[in-house]
């Protein structure tokens, strides 16, 4: 009967505190508390306590031999309250006490973020020298794979946080290898952590109908596509030179124009045919404003280009009848038919960990800033990434005529990249800068970012510049650039790009681009003519 009334007070009474103090009362006389397995089994009755309160509970019913049950408390407290360091401490002290150290490895991964570096060390080594002697056990080896699957979890979520369009439907990407067509159809529910993985694992591809159905957008895209002519599998010398010459110049110069509109974009080489570059807004933007503040961008860009086409996507200000928007294929999955994996440039790395290690860095724009973008009708000034500003202050000879002049930006832009210039690339810098008051000055350090920077090369190819700088019809012509001429004063008859710099003195320069030094011509002559005398004596 005594037990049938404690029974029915458990079930009945709202007051926690006076159980946890008859079962604390048990436990100092060294009775066997039945309160406490009662209350224990009672899950309604403590879940909705607080953590300080259900703390105690936890060490109670430990100290009652309840270990289980002090476990399922203890388990609670972490999912409900994680911040909290000492649940954690006690569930890790009492797992390694029972021996399970499977289930101590597991939650030393989960904890590990909340407890921080120094408690999880201290805990890696307590259990190592003292709580499981004689145990031949290497916590942090257990810990690795429950970290891992922890770590990966997270970076799916932020995935799916990010590249986030319809909540309703995405696209799944089908292929015709025999007639090598390829499309996509709709999934019409939502996307889940295992679509994800079997996107990223080429098991399957989807893609991501940007435009939600309050035609707002979490992302949008600057699509930048290979032209036919550079998606031949055979390219000459000349259009291998302009291809790589605007692919750096294209990334460079679109992360340097967001970065004035207070934008960062993620870019995606998107397996193939181009690149990506993915736009990131929280809350959503209207899709109207986002286009517009993309298009600017893609307006100040499309000039400067001939191996690549710019798009804007979504294309629509809003959706129309029963139509889904446009789909962009999601990043680092593999192209169904061209059978490549795409990736973020920003990570040399192309391992999958790695890759998505890069989504950890990506802040969202808040869609108001982006919309006082959108209310500004002058075009975007162009600023210097804050890596390059003392570059610009040391040579705004070179600052320039990046901003002014599309050819010699993109040399430029190589040189930043560390990669090598071709003849005509080598030809255009130094029949250019070498006619400037700090030739040498620029020219050496120009050409020391490349990987083959030879300062005596240098030096005597700046010896040998004879002549006038090369104009621009000319440096168009060696680098195969189809944009348009810039415009000058009509008094000026020989065009060259220097004509930008107030470094420049302008002189009666004949109007033939070819112009030989004819006295110059005659010493190197007179040199030749007597070397080649000492020779025959």
């Amino acid at each position: 009967m005594q037990n049938k009334n404690a029974e029915t007070e458990i079930n009945t009474s709202p007051d926690l505190s006076l159980l946890l103090a008859k079962i604390e009362a048990d436990v100092l006389e060294g009775k066997e508390s039945k309160e406490c397995r009662l209350a224990l089994s009672t899950e309604g009755l403590w879940k909705s306590a607080a953590s300080c309160v259900l703390l105690k509970l936890a060490k109670l019913a430990q100290m009652s031999g309840e270990a289980d049950g002090a476990l399922k408390v203890l388990a609670h407290i972490n999912q409900a309250s994680p911040d909290l360091v000492e649940p954690w401490i006690e569930r890790i002290d009492l797992l390694s006490i029972l021996g399970r150290k499977q289930e101590v490895a597991k939650v030393l991964a989960a904890s590990r973020k909340y407890i921080g570096q120094s408690r999880y060390d201290a805990c890696i080594k307590t259990f190592k020298d003292s709580v499981l002697p004689g145990l031949d056990t290497d916590f942090e080896a257990e810990t690795v794979p429950f970290e891992r699957l922890h770590r990966r979890q997270q970076a799916i979520a932020k995935y799916l946080e990010l590249f986030s369009g319809r909540s309703d439907c995405f696209a799944r990407q089908w292929v015709d290898k025999a007639n090598r067509k390829q499309g996509y159809v709709p999934v019409r529910r939502s996307m889940t952590a295992q679509d994800v993985e079997d996107h990223l694992s080429g098991r399957k591809t989807y893609g991501i109908y940007l435009m939600q159905t309050d035609a707002c957008v979490k992302t949008a895209v600057l699509d930048a596509d290979l032209n036919k002519k550079f998606r031949q599998s055979r390219l000459n010398a000349d259009d291998k030179s302009i291809l790589r010459r605007e692919r750096h110049y294209l990334i460079s110069r679109v992360r340097e124009l967001a970065g004035e509109m207070g934008l960062k974009p993620l870019t995606e080489f998107s397996g193939g045919k181009g690149f990506h570059f993915w736009f990131f807004f929280n809350p959503p933007a209207e899709a109207a404003l986002a286009r517009q503040v993309l298009n600017r961008l893609k307006d100040a860009l499309c000039g400067d280009l001939s191996a690549f086409g710019l798009e804007v996507f979504p294309k629509q200000d809003g959706l129309s009848g029963k139509g889904l928007g446009n789909l962009v294929k999601m990043p680092l999955g593999i192209h169904r038919l061209a059978g490549k994996r795409s990736f973020f440039v920003e990570c040399r790395d192309q391992e999958c960990e790695a890759q998505l290690k890069v989504l950890e860095t990506i802040e969202p724009v808040d869609a108001a800033s982006l919309r006082l973008q959108g209310n500004e009708s002058e075009p975007a000034r162009v600023v210097v990434h804050p890596r390059w500003q003392k570059w610009a202050e040391d040579f705004p000879e070179l600052y320039q005529l990046e901003n002014v002049c599309p050819p010699f930006a993109q040399i430029i832009a190589v040189c930043r990249e560390g990669g090598g210039l071709s003849v005509k690339e080598e030809k255009v810098i130094y029949q250019t800068l070498g006619f400037l008051p700090r030739a040498k000055t620029l020219l050496h350090y120009l050409v020391a970012l490349l990987s083959d920077y030879n300062p005596h090369l240098v030096d005597f190819k700046l010896s040998r510049i004879r002549g006038t700088p090369l104009g621009c019809r000319r440096i168009h012509t060696l680098l195969g650039y189809d944009g348009e001429f810039c415009r000058f004063e009509p008094s000026v008859k020989y065009f060259h790009p220097l004509l930008h710099l107030d470094q420049w003195q302008a002189e009666n320069w004949p109007k033939a681009e070819k112009v030989e030094n004819l006295s110059a011509a005659l010493d190197n002559l007179d040199n030749a003519i007597a070397h080649v005398k000492r020779f025959l004596k």
